[in-house]
């Protein structure tokens, strides 16, 4: 998590840039170059920027606002991440070496290191210097007072343009990934970014992304787009005392939140629980199950076993011991109350076309997820149906 909004404000310095006084027409090498130079004048601003990510037929969400000043440098970030029905908050003020992060209503205390935020400058100017190699593949089209700069190409050049938008989309499926590594496998498709540059203040004001890789065969689409407000006008920022009072130390909320996960084959699990796994009678052609996990913490448990097919279509099935278990984070656009083998349950469908089926059975409460561009929905209950 700490990397994801390390890197999302690292693909937001794309947008930094300042005054230029050279009032002659200038290429695109001289724009970009203009906005390294006038980087260090730059005191204060506020950066938004969503990203969209596809992969493997789900949508991740980040939308972020950030108000950073420098000398010193601090950093207020207010984001959301959503995917699948489930949308998290996320807060951050970094001031001098304290670190303060709001994640699930608590707050903690990190480290500044970890976030990768060492010079904001430094950032900028790294960030904007990958762009400059590329000068003279630029486009600039000019409006009234905006320059427009467009960059749109392919392979393997591109990667470490890519990168900040790939790793901030993966989230922390990347924490144990070698980056490096892992960027040689990458098929860049297709890449295009689009900037338009104030004529006066030689300020980016926005940016656009659009990529297409693949990775391990799966394909990956990213929609970026950021703007910069505020320039020099943002006020000085702080950490609420409240904040302070109410922080803990990370190692003791990561002990509040930990969550014990072990991968068990479904006999071990039946043979370690003392509550009834039921069966899944019916799993559709092609079908099998993958993985089987058994998750706790001092307040909850449950086991999740998933199918998938070869094309890794799937299904996930949970088994809670009880519904004061169930932690209930899938928020359904449309619902309706079904009957399961006598037993009322309710079913969700969020407007990607989740679904998500809660029912209780004997003494246990269960969560069957699939998706309705993999299954209709007749042969979702069908499996369902089959749970004894």
């Amino acid at each position: 998590m700490r990397k994801t909004i390390a890197l999302l404000i690292i693909a937001s310095f794309l947008l930094l840039a300042a005054c230029g006084e050279d009032k002659e027409p200038l290429t695109e090498g001289q724009v970009l170059e203009q906005a390294i130079q006038a980087n260090a004048d730059l005191e204060s601003y506020t950066t938004e920027m969503k990203i969209d990510t596809e992969i493997m037929d789900m949508n991740v969400s980040i939308e972020g606002t950030a108000d950073v000043t420098h000398d010193p440098d601090t950093l207020y970030l207010d984001m959301t991440m959503g995917m699948t029905g489930i949308s998290m908050d996320v807060e951050t003020y970094i001031v001098g070496e304290e670190v303060y992060m709001n994640m699930f209503g608590e707050w903690f205390i990190t480290d500044e290191e970890e976030m990768g935020l060492e010079s904001f400058d430094q950032l900028n100017e790294g960030e904007l210097e990958k762009l400059e190699a590329f000068a003279d593949q630029f486009e600039m089209t000019e409006e009234e007072d905006q320059y427009i700069l467009t960059l749109t190409g392919e392979g393997e050049e591109f990667e470490e343009l890519i990168e900040p938008y790939f790793d901030t989309s993966m989230g922390d499926l990347t924490m144990d990934i070698d980056l490096e590594e892992d960027l040689s496998d990458i098929t860049i498709n297709s890449f295009e970014t689009e900037m338009k540059v104030d004529k006066e203040s030689m300020l980016i004001q926005s940016q656009t992304v659009q990529a297409e890789f693949e990775m391990d065969g799966e394909s990956i689409q990213v929609t970026a787009e950021a703007t910069v407000s505020n320039v020099n006008e943002v006020e000085p920022i702080e950490v609420p005392e409240e904040v302070k009072e109410n922080a803990v130390m990370e190692e003791e909320w990561e002990e509040d939140f930990a969550f014990l996960e072990e991968e068990m084959s479904l006999e071990e699990i039946k043979e370690n629980v003392d509550y009834t796994i039921p069966d899944v009678t019916f799993v559709p052609e092609g079908y099998e199950m993958t993985e089987s996990y058994y998750s706790s913490d001092d307040e909850s448990e449950m086991v999740y076993l998933i199918y998938e097919d070869e094309d890794w279509n799937g299904f996930v099935f949970s088994i809670y011991p009880s519904q004061e278990d169930y932690d209930g984070m899938f928020e359904g656009e449309e619902t309706e109350t079904i009957t399961i083998n006598g037993n009322e349950g309710n079913l969700a469908v969020d407007d990607d076309g989740f679904m998500c089926l809660t029912w209780e059975h004997e003494d246990v409460f269960l969560e069957l997820i699939g998706e309705e561009s993999e299954m209709p929905k007749e042969l979702f209950l069908q499996i369902a149906e089959g749970i004894e």
